[in-house]
């Protein structure tokens, strides 16, 4: 007896394949990379080439958490009812005021910290309104 296969662009489930689960591997993933990466990142740039402190070490520790806990709180709150606009430009806030952030640890001055975090929010924003843009369907009523 023969079975019918799934019909092009279908997994054969009974969910579409656009549906995320709750902890995705992709929603834990990137905002736990990215609280290691900033922590660390922060631990350094405090410890300005001293020795390494357990001051140091729960900074990179507090700041990465902090970061990851944000990221995945911003990933999993912002919907597709919301704006591709206005999420596109919360991620370039929060883009933007972590690098200036950990910039000016740096002793740069306040005016190259604020330069390069709104560069650095410039770019989030084009690049992450592109993906929304890009790989989401159109809101009902608009035309793309």
């Amino acid at each position: 007896m023969s079975h019918a296969a799934p019909a092009r662009g279908t997994t054969g489930r009974s969910h579409p394949t656009s549906h995320h689960h709750a902890l995705s591997r992709a929603s834990i993933g990137w905002p736990l990379l990215l609280a290691v990466l900033y922590g660390c990142w922060g631990a350094t740039m405090q410890r300005d080439a001293g020795p390494i402190t357990w001051r140091n070490v729960l900074f990179g520790i507090g700041s990465g958490l902090v970061v990851g806990v944000l990221a995945f709180v911003l990933h999993k709150g912002m919907t597709p009812a919301i704006p591709r606009e206005a999420r596109a430009a919360v991620w370039a806030v929060f883009g933007g005021a972590i690098f200036g952030y950990l910039h000016s640890l740096s002793g740069a001055s306040i005016l190259r910290c604020v330069g390069l975090g709104l560069a650095l929010g410039v770019a989030v924003f084009v690049s992450v309104f592109y993906r929304y843009y890009t790989k989401e369907p159109a809101p009902e009523g608009s035309q793309r």
